[in-house]
């Protein structure tokens, strides 16, 4: 019965640290807000941000015959997953590549997006700017 009491002691404490995070995206997210501001440029608000990432996906698969981004920031949250202990080292560079890879694609969803002449617009685009970042 104590060991019980414990394990579900210790279950409740791990996931306050975790911040009962529902997605690999939002877990991500609260290891990148965990570190002091100097060492991240903002804390996110996780399940939006994720949510946006989601919503950014679906409307670049709907506009590109089902192509989106989605593979390349899977690989990229894949790439945190993998070097969480580094995601406050501002010198860290190993996930560089698969977030450059994830802003090059969304870079083409909304150029696609900016030059199309229906007059369509995507939330997370700045003209043929991505409007979201990688961690």
């Amino acid at each position: 019965m104590r060991v019980v009491f414990l394990s579900m002691g210790l279950a409740a404490v791990m996931s306050l640290m975790t911040g009962c995070s529902s997605t690999k995206c939002e877990s991500v997210c609260a290891e990148a807000n965990a570190c002091e501001l100097s060492e991240r440029p903002t804390n996110v608000d996780c399940p939006e941000y994720c949510q946006d990432v989601e919503d950014f996906n679906a409307r670049a698969a709907a506009r590109q015959g089902g192509q989106s981004c989605q593979a390349q920031f899977d690989a990229h949250i894949q790439c945190w997953e993998t070097n969480t202990a580094q995601i406050c080292n501002t010198e860290f560079t190993g996930c560089a590549d698969s977030g450059a890879a994830w802003t090059e694609c969304m870079a083409a969803h909304c150029a696609a997006v900016s030059e199309s002449e229906d007059g369509a617009t995507d939330p997370n685009c700045f003209d043929a700017d991505p409007a979201l970042y990688p961690f």
